[in-house]
């Protein structure tokens, strides 16, 4: 009898942005792709500061998950001043999703997801018109405003734009509701 040992070696990587108002930091994210086999995983921890009359501290954390390029898990979780303001999770189930918030399906959403924002993280989406939000569960359009430049617009009209350069995305101008930044790659 043979035995036939298959070892997928994680291959891992992080980009780190700094997080910028007005010129002045308001603090980091820091993403990760780690690639295992037929499964990426992406992770992302942003952790913000501003004065809006009082500190405020927000911190996003995502932990998304693709299996043969389609969206398996998708969880979200943000927190205001150390309270909990979102705390979402999309699931595959059959042929479509399910999607929760705080822990109460609300709605199902159909068909395959094969790009969502937190892959903009690492990859230039070339060729890509909608892409998912795991935050908000429904999808944003996507369109490129110049070469390496793409425009994301939320049903909402929120707008975000992503520059790329070679492939790797350089900056972010962010519009996040209550303040508007930019992230910029420091590595």
């Amino acid at each position: 009898m043979l035995l036939v040992a298959w070892t997928f070696q994680a291959q891992t990587q992080t980009h780190n942005f700094e997080v910028i108002h007005d010129s002045k930091h308001l603090g980091t994210l820091q993403a990760t792709k780690t690639v295992t086999g037929d499964q990426i995983v992406y992770t992302s921890h942003t952790d913000i500061q501003f004065n809006l009359m009082v500190n405020i501290r927000v911190v996003y954390d995502y932990d998304v998950t693709y299996k043969n390029g389609e969206l398996q898990e998708a969880k979200a979780h943000i927190t205001v001043r150390g309270n909990d303001k979102t705390k979402v999770n999309t699931i595959k189930k059959g042929s479509g999703y399910e999607f929760y918030s705080e822990g109460e399906l609300e709605k199902t959403i159909p068909g395959t997801i094969n790009h969502s924002i937190i892959q903009l993280l690492f990859e230039e989406p070339l060729g890509v018109d909608k892409i998912y939000a795991e935050e908000h569960g429904e999808y944003h359009n996507l369109r490129e405003l110049a070469t390496h430049t793409y425009l994301k617009t939320a049903p909402n009209g929120n707008k975000n734009t992503y520059f790329y350069q070679n492939g790797v995305l350089r900056k972010s101008d962010v519009n996040a509701g209550i303040i508007k930044f930019s992230i910029i790659l420091k590595d």
